[in-house]
């Protein structure tokens, strides 16, 4: 089994940071204090431009890239039991759509994306909207999308919920998970997070975030499809998972 390193950043320094330290891939957005919003495609070309620069230069791991966060609106840092913080408008769903296209055209290897209903179910449709924003994109540039559902997962409410969202993402063509297991920090929610594992057969990889820190790899690892997501320590990068 394979541990791959993903990193949430804000800008083009955390990018330097988190290639050279050796990540697998970055995750790109601003307003990470409220769980992190859509960059602009300005930010998104210049970071895609540079990781693949350093990935020339092997400054990088050879399959570094960049996915990009969709969310189009975040009003608290602390989502858990907030479904509302993921519920979207028809008119917020096209924006996402429309992001995601742009965060492709503008480089991205893939988007990250979460929407729910406002009594706490996965909204499918709109899912099923920014996705197709994103993988018409792709299809224009001749190349593939991988596609993440974000930490909305995290407000459903309880472990039998999550397990059954993980099985509906299957039949939408998602590649990966990012779940703290419903809880503060992914290592308090390892029970969920071994129940969503087993709940994707092996069909999709479950990312441990929110809280992580090396020092927990050796607790999480055990599980199967095990991913873990963490925020690089530097100047501009407070050490707070998400």
């Amino acid at each position: 089994m394979s541990v791959a390193v993903e990193i949430a950043i804000e800008d083009l320094a955390g990018l330097e940071v988190a290639a050279t330290s050796g990540a697998d891939r970055v995750e790109l957005c601003i307003d990470l204090e409220r769980g992190g919003l859509t960059p602009p495609p300005e930010l998104v070309e210049e970071c895609a431009h540079r990781a693949a620069s350093l990935v020339s230069a092997r400054e990088a791991k050879p399959h570094f890239d960049i996915h990009v966060l969709i969310r189009s609106r975040a009003e608290r840092g602390d989502f858990l039991d907030h479904p509302e913080e993921f519920a979207y408008s028809p008119q917020e769903v096209e924006l996402m759509a429309a992001q995601a296209g742009e965060s492709v055209a503008a480089g991205a290897a893939g988007v990250v994306i979460g929407a729910l209903t406002e009594d706490a179910r996965l909204d499918l449709p709109a899912l099923e909207t920014i996705r197709d924003g994103a993988l018409i994109a792709g299809s224009s540039a001749l190349r593939g999308v991988t596609l993440t559902v974000h930490r909305a997962l995290d407000a459903l409410p309880g472990r039998t919920e999550r397990a059954e969202a993980v099985r509906n993402l299957l039949g939408l063509g998602i590649h990966r998970v990012l779940t703290s297991g419903g809880a503060a920090r992914a290592l308090d929610g390892a029970e969920d997070l071994g129940a969503m594992v087993d709940a994707a057969e092996g069909l999709l990889d479950v990312c441990a975030g929110g809280g992580v820190r090396p020092a927990d790899i050796a607790d999480l690892a055990p599980l199967e499809s095990y991913e873990h997501r963490e925020r690089p320590r530097g100047p501009h990068h407070r050490p707070r998972g998400r």
